[in-house]
């Protein structure tokens, strides 16, 4: 099957999907070939989207964390969709829109609420301890997801390998606790992380599964051990926030009481993060979802899944899963779910 969807998507998808096939799944093209497809890639509608709202800096957009209609940012851009949607797209750490954008970084002040649009934070809120709250992963996720983990410099705002290896931290931690009520308590009738408590949430996830700096052996199992204990824990549905000088903080898809797949197309991306985290094969309840993702394939490489046109195809934060650039095509659809597919198989070691 794998080798069905290589053909498949090398005669018929996006210039981005046949870039990223031959380079990371083939490792084989040369300077000369991917040069030509960036130059299909680039003028494409959104890529110039966000290209056209780059400043002098390097920085995308009006607005840092997603679309934002108040700051005249669209799906595109702003800063956080802007650059992982063109790594997506497979613009290399070495392109120059690409450096530019992740150099812009060391411009800004974290507190600079004209850029990140967010109130200047003030002790105890730049507490690396306060859960899933706050930029640090949410800046380091894009550098390392640009390409950028070793080549970013050393500067007194961003430290990455203190944040990659915060985020390892974050989930490592979970293997401590028996249950998650071990980790939450109430107030105001809504349940809150308790101070202190180290949780992942996506941005570690995205964090980890675009960096190298964790990896070893035993981290690698580490991680699956804690990810598998994760999983067996009890989906009520209830929402967890992070409770900071009596307010409430909604953290970005807390790996807690809510179901980390949900039986749509969004469970590709998902799957395919702890895929780069090299985990899939060794934590039994991710094992199933890729043997289930796998059997939605046919023979003829059509996939039973469900797709809302709208509501996938669209670019968020937390979210972006369509690199095909029109979705009124069904066989362009079907590129980007295969497209996916073929990743989650490539990095699980298939």
């Amino acid at each position: 099957m794998k080798e069905k969807i290589i053909d498949f998507l090398l005669e018929i998808a996006d210039p981005s999907i046949v870039l990223r096939v031959k380079r990371e799944i083939l490792k084989n093209i040369s300077n000369e070939e991917e040069n030509e497809l960036l130059n299909k890639i680039i003028p494409q509608k959104n890529v110039q989207t966000i290209l056209q709202s780059q400043k002098p800096d390097g920085w995308f957009g009006n607005h840092f964390h997603g679309q934002s209609v108040k700051f005249g940012a669209g799906m595109y851009d702003n800063m956080e969709v802007g650059l992982r949607y063109l790594a997506e797209k497979g613009f290399p750490p070495e392109n120059e829109i690409v450096k530019k954008a992740v150099n812009s970084f060391l411009l800004k002040s974290r507190s600079d609420y004209a850029v990140y649009r967010f109130n200047n934070p003030k002790p105890p809120a730049t507490d690396y301890s306060y859960t899933a709250f706050g930029l640090y992963f949410i800046i380091c996720s894009l550098i390392v997801r640009a390409g950028h983990e070793f080549s970013f410099p050393e500067n007194e705002n961003i430290d990455i390998n203190h944040d990659v290896d915060f985020s390892f931290k974050t989930f490592a931690n979970v293997i401590n606790y028996e249950s998650p009520d071990d980790a939450i308590e109430t107030h105001r009738r809504k349940a809150n992380f308790k101070q202190g408590v180290l949780w992942p949430c996506m941005y570690d996830l995205k964090v980890l599964a675009h960096s190298k700096g964790w990896r070893s052996e035993i981290n690698v199992s580490l991680l699956a051990d804690t990810v598998s204990h994760l999983l067996s824990f009890p989906q009520t549905g209830v929402d967890v926030y992070t409770y900071i000088n009596g307010q409430f903080y909604a953290p970005c898809w807390a790996f807690i009481y809510n179901s980390i797949f949900n039986g749509t197309v969004r469970d590709f991306d998902t799957l395919e993060l702890f895929a780069r985290c090299g985990i899939v094969k060794q934590a039994a309840a991710l094992k199933m979802k890729y043997d289930e993702l796998l059997s939605l394939v046919d023979e003829n490489l059509y996939l039973n899944i469900a797709v809302d046109k709208r509501k996938d195809f669209k670019w968020g934060p937390y979210y972006g899963f369509a690199i095909e650039e029109n979705w009124k095509n069904e066989v362009k659809i079907q590129c980007d779910l295969l497209f996916r597919i073929l990743m989650i198989m490539h990095y699980t070691g298939d």
